[in-house]
């Protein structure tokens, strides 16, 4: 009898003893456990950024040729507008923005100069064969001009095979997480360089982080100087919001972005405009049917999304929140 008394003693210690040691415990890893009296959470909840949220349920109503489209909020990359997002589409001389990062990834004296091959020539009227420049001459026609020979020398200065160099736009792509991006050459007449509008967004507002990059797209009018010739050579930007040639209510420090067309993609355009309050969006428009036509459908997008959207910051906004 007094065996067995000791060993029920003996078990209710025991037991107790790896109760007590249960409930002090740390839990592991995505598990709640309590913890003298509160929850313990092992993975804390990531605050995210408060996004725009929309006044009402009213769609854009406004002319749209474009296959492709998008509006993102660029600090949160909320969609705020969306057509037909999923299509995966020929960038044309937007791809320049890919081509840009990459040049600034490597080591690169923009105060060397370089003689323009017969093999950098690609259907340009902004340079010549035989024209010598500097390499920041070339990264500004190459970025406000769009030109194709501009890209080509640049890449060609880099001193590695373009085949190398379209390998590291390629790497960029993934690091950058852009799923839907491939490239094929650094200029985008190949009707390869593809992305979905989404991914271009996403292009657009890293590449704008490089001071370099906002300044230079930002540009209207340039002036290049062959180093070998007897004048400078006016240079229009291809973005007609910035020169105002389709009329905008932006303002000039406030538009940055760039152009793309080649016969597969027809009018492409990607922006990043700011309005008055300080609130960014970046639109995209793929394949529009003209010229004017990506620029003004940018315009209604931006104009339409400012007006349909509350920003964190303004009054009414808490309204909106449940």
């Amino acid at each position: 009898m007094l065996v067995g008394v000791f060993l029920l003693f003996f078990s209710s210690i025991y037991f107790a003893s790896e109760d007590k040691f249960s409930f002090f415990q740390f839990p592991t890893s995505g598990k709640r456990m309590p913890v003298g009296g509160d929850v313990y959470l092992d993975n804390l909840p990531v605050s995210k950024p408060a996004i725009p949220l929309a006044k009402d349920k009213g769609n854009f109503s406004g002319s749209s040729t474009a296959a492709s489209a998008i509006v993102v909020d660029t600090k949160t990359k909320t969609v705020l507008f969306s057509k037909n997002t999923d299509q995966i589409r020929s960038l044309a001389s937007i791809t320049k923005l890919m081509t840009a990062v990459v040049l600034l990834d490597l080591p690169i004296n923009w105060a060397s100069t370089t003689i323009i091959t017969d093999g950098d020539m690609e259907g340009d009227h902004h340079i010549n064969a035989g024209e010598e420049f500097t390499l920041d001459d070339l990264w500004h026609v190459a970025l406000i001009g769009s030109s194709n020979s501009a890209i080509n020398a640049l890449v060609r200065n880099t001193g590695m095979p373009k085949e190398k160099f379209v390998a590291l736009m390629n790497e960029k792509a993934k690091e950058l997480r852009l799923s839907s991006a491939r490239f094929a050459e650094p200029t985008g007449l190949s009707d390869r360089n593809m992305a979905n509008a989404l991914d271009t967004a996403k292009l657009l507002i890293d590449a704008l982080k490089f001071e370099k990059i906002y300044t230079t797209v930002q540009t209207g009018e340039y002036y290049s100087h062959p180093l070998n010739g007897n004048k400078a050579r006016r240079v229009w930007t291809t973005n007609w919001l910035l020169t105002n040639w389709v009329p905008n209510n932006f303002k000039v420090e406030n538009i940055a972005g760039k152009t793309g067309y080649i016969d597969d993609s027809g009018y492409n355009f990607a922006v990043s405009l700011t309005n008055e309050k300080k609130h960014s969006i970046t639109v995209v428009v793929f394949g529009a049917a003209t010229n004017e036509d990506r620029f003004s459908e940018a315009r209604d997008l931006a104009e339409w999304s400012f007006s349909h959207y509350l920003w964190p910051d303004e009054s009414g906004y808490e309204n909106l929140v449940e």
